[in-house]
């Protein structure tokens, strides 16, 4: 039975929306992200990561360590795309929220609602064209994954 469940639970993740399950991941963790790929540009990005704020006061949860994370992330996905070089626009300050509507009356009201972070990745192949700015992505990671472990109180190798 408990396998049903868990099978059941994750077959309606999946077939949630990117928000809805990032509301169900900020539910159960304090923590949620995502990174999408823009469709229309080529190496375009967007990593978001959303955090609880009262798991924040609870000192659970560290905003710094949730915007850091969310551009590592991010940069983690762009570099298994097969880029090489990247350039970053953010954070930018992004709230998810949660709505309800009841189907009876067809009213909506805000159930939960989330802080966080936003960046805007432009990815380019190692052999492509790229502006100057473009930075290597492995030293944006290893920077990235830095500053996040130093939020979290953490040390790294």
């Amino acid at each position: 039975m408990r396998r049903l469940l868990v099978a059941l639970t994750i077959l309606l993740v999946a077939a949630c929306s990117p928000a809805e399950r990032m509301s169900y991941q900020v539910m159960g963790s304090g923590v949620a992200y995502e990174t999408n790929k823009d469709e229309k540009v080529a190496g375009a990005y967007r990593a978001q990561g959303v955090y609880d704020s009262a798991m924040a006061k609870d000192g659970k949860v560290k905003p710094d360590e949730v915007r850091w994370r969310t551009l590592y992330n991010g940069l983690m996905t762009v570099q298994k795309d097969g880029y090489a070089y990247a350039t970053i626009a953010g954070p930018l300050g992004i709230s998810l929220k949660r709505t309800v509507t009841s189907t009876a009356t067809g009213s909506s009201y805000t159930s939960h609602q989330w802080p966080g972070f936003a960046f805007v990745i432009r990815a380019y192949k190692a052999d492509q064209e790229r502006p100057a700015a473009a930075r290597p992505i492995q030293g944006l990671i290893d920077e990235s994954n830095r500053r996040a472990h130093a939020a979290a109180g953490t040390a790294t190798n």
